[in-house]
């Protein structure tokens, strides 16, 4: 903005010509130009900040787009100069706003001047009135699950929780109850506990009444709890925004939060204030406009009493709609639940190291959304600022955790996949005839690819890893089983000797090395499956190491692919508008088959028998240990990236063997073996979803961390053992 005003410009127009320059420099928003065509009284009178502020301030609440204008009568009184004329100011909320027998008056002073007023921006605008757009937004609409369950409530009853440590029987029984209560880990709860004294009652949790309900008679009993009289009570309600399940799908629903103080310009186009409650992420902030619907609008000129001058404009609104997911509200809950009380169980051991993880269920028939959940998650509530937590405090607590709470690990997040990738590999050589389904191929501890160009000496099996048997002759599907590593450097190998690219290309069309295409979640990670440079690098992708890279999602998207018979299907996760019986119920996506890449048949069903044997053949499978008292049968694969640090667990799998109806894939970062980690969570899973009696987590969790060994330190051992 200038210091001093612009020197007037002499203009010897006719009135009508000056005011059609002031009309083109206004729609173009150029004031210097405007003002330079005001009168010299005007000038004294609105300071050039003091005129730009006025017009940048009816902008701002008009939405200002463009003027255009059309000139009716001019009356001359002496050097005074009368111009009628009517405007149409164009707005992107209001639309044409008309602004008829508006009046100009004009002094020559050596050429015709505007005596300019702030009535010549809007009719009656003056120091006494103000510009308004009252809105009246309607109650927002809830989020359902695909069989019409609640997600997130408008009006819903909410739960805050408080303690006093000296009223419970034991600190750490509540401090177990509140973890399983809420999906936290137990240290994080004994570091809140530990900000305050015994006797202090302090703030713990919100949540809603499902889930209060599930837990109240073991908080009431480890954590004395319960309801009391008065404002001291450690059960206080309220009714606001609330969200089923403390967090079991944050990173999904989303959640709601005041109008950040940054994005306020670009709310206010959308008729909101500052201090209101919107959309902030996942379906919520994606689908604002269906969930809040758009109010009625008015732009209208009020007195400073209230009283409305004159009524410009309106804008017509849109009601409300519910949306309907294709999450299945208790798959999600029991997938987030285990995860959480997985890691919470084994502090002691991975539990207390691990950077978090995820686990993404699909329909292999559909590409539906079953449930996707991101561990560590936070409870929603803590935006909303009707909410008893400290935000501050929350938000600050959430940002400090290196495990990245407020990342979506199922979408946002790649990871080296280790043997699980082998799937691919599998898909890919089966289709290639770079191995015949029943040839046979030596597992041992030791391979060597001199032969084919490989720049490493020596490389190893995983058993080497765990002084277990060498696997010894093995078939297509059994090396798949048995994950047997060796096998697949030959396959990487061959593949790259008789074309470098195919591993790439058969990645690509598996769906690898892009974003799904799932929308209305935020950011999707692409991966990586690089181009191999040399023979070293394509043995190394072959097994999942390397130049690779994938998304919890893809795995799952590649688990349903081998289960329904070579079909890639488009993921998605909102399927209706409205909800299921009333008048606004309809259908905004629905299954859509992405690709079907040339895979043979053979190839499909090579994987589908490896992956089955994981689950199911004893000494050979990498699973079996985990389901073989199992009721049911799943088929799967292991998975153990190496790292820098601590590996990767993986598992994906699908479910039940025959006619499979889910595809799972699941990774714990920086944990231990995959058939250790999250094949147990996902046995867990089908444990509680199908009804059946639950199996223990492993022991071993509770006790203390051993370090897993790295290839190279393995083969270091055996070759010292060697000689």
């Amino acid at each position: 903005m200038p210091s001093s005003a612009p020197a007037a410009a002499s203009t010897s127009g006719e009135p009508a010509a000056v005011l059609s320059a002031f009309i083109e420099a206004w729609s173009g928003e150029d004031y210097e130009a405007m003002y330079a065509l005001l009168a010299q009284r005007s000038r004294e009178l609105y300071p050039l900040p003091r005129f730009i502020e006025q017009y940048t301030d009816a902008h701002s609440v008009v939405r200002f787009a463009g003027v255009r204008h059309t000139v009716g009568g001019l009356t001359h009184q002496g050097s005074t100069a009368i111009l009628r004329y009517d405007i149409v100011i164009e707005s992107p909320a209001f639309g044409e706003i008309a602004d008829e027998e508006r009046v100009m008056r004009l002094v020559n002073e050596n050429g015709w001047k505007i005596a300019w007023s702030s009535m010549d921006i809007f009719e009656g605008l003056s120091g006494r009135t103000r510009l308004t757009v009252p809105a009246d937004f309607p109650e927002r609409a809830n989020i359902y699950d695909r069989n019409g369950k609640l997600l997130a409530e408008e009006g819903g009853e909410v739960y805050s929780l408080y303690v006093v440590q000296q009223d419970m029987a034991n600190v750490e029984d509540c401090l177990a109850t509140l973890a399983a209560a809420t999906l936290r880990q137990i240290s994080d709860l004994r570091g809140l506990f530990a900000n305050y004294l015994a006797e202090t009652r302090f703030h713990v949790a919100e949540m809603g009444p499902a889930r209060y309900g599930r837990y109240r008679e073991a908080l009431a009993a480890d954590c004395a709890i319960a309801r009391t009289e008065g404002l001291f009570s450690k059960v206080l309600t309220y009714n606001s925004r609330s969200y089923y399940g403390h967090g079991i799908a944050t990173h999904l629903v989303g959640y709601i939060g005041a109008v950040p103080a940054d994005e306020l310009e670009r709310w206010e186009a959308r008729g909101r204030s500052a201090g209101d409650l919107v959309g902030r992420a996942g379906i919520e902030a994606s689908y604002e406009d269906v969930l809040a619907g758009r109010p009625q609008r008015y732009l209208r000129l009020v007195e400073s009493g209230g009283r409305v001058i004159r009524e410009l404009a309106g804008a017509p609104g849109t009601a409300p709609s519910a949306i309907t997911l294709t999450i299945d509200r208790d798959l999600q809950e029991t997938v987030a639940q285990a995860m959480a009380d997985a890691v919470s169980y084994a502090v002691p051991n991975w539990g207390g190291i691990t950077g978090g993880g995820a686990i993404a269920a699909l329909n292999v028939n559909t590409g539906e959304v079953l449930a996707l959940a991101s561990y560590p998650s936070f409870d929603p509530h803590i935006f909303n600022p009707e909410t008893s937590y400290n935000i501050g405090n929350a938000i600050l607590r959430l940002d400090r955790d290196i495990r990245g709470p407020f990342t979506n690990k199922a979408l946002a997040e790649q990871y080296t996949p280790g043997s699980v990738y082998k799937i691919v590999t599998t898909l890919a050589a089966a289709s290639e005839g770079i191995w015949g389904r029943n040839e046979i191929f030596d597992c041992g501890y030791i391979w060597s690819g001199a032969e084919y160009g490989d720049s490493e000496r020596r490389r190893t099996d995983w058993r080497l890893l765990e002084d277990r048997e060498a696997t010894g002759p093995v078939t297509m599907p059994e090396a798949l089983a048995a994950s047997c590593n060796p096998f697949f450097y030959e396959m990487g190998a061959l593949m790259y000797r008789e074309d470098p690219m195919m591993q790439v290309r058969y990645a690509e069309m598996l769906g690898f090395g892009r974003p799904s295409g799932l929308a209305g979640l935020g950011i999707e990670a692409a991966g990586t499956v690089a181009p191999p440079g040399e023979p070293a690098a394509a043995i190394n992708n072959a097994i999942g190491q390397g130049e690779v890279t994938v998304t919890v999602l893809q795995m799952a998207q590649l688990a349903a692919l081998v289960a329904n018979g070579g079909k890639l299907y488009q993921p998605y996760v909102v399927s209706h508008r409205g909800r299921a019986g009333e008048a606004d119920f309809a259908l905004l996506n629905e299954p859509t088959l992405r690709e079907e890449p040339p895979l043979s048949q053979e190839a499909l069903q090579v994987a589908r028998d490896g992956m089955c044997m994981v689950t199911t053949v004893r000494d050979l499978g990498t699973a079996e240990f985990v389901f073989r008292s199992a009721p049911y049968q799943v088929c799967g694969k292991t998975g153990t990236a190496e790292t820098a640090g601590n590996p990767h667990a993986w598992f994906v799998a699908f479910s039940p063997r025959e006619n499979p109806e889910i595809a799972f894939a699941g990774v714990m970062a920086h944990s231990r073996e995959g058939s250790e980690v999250v094949a147990p969570m996902i046995r867990r899973i089908l444990d509680v979803y199908d009804g059946h009696p639950v199996e223990p987590f492993p022991e071993w969790w509770a006790e203390a961390y051993v370090p897993v060994k790295s290839q190279q330190q393995a083969l270091a051992e055996y070759l010292a053992e060697s000689n």
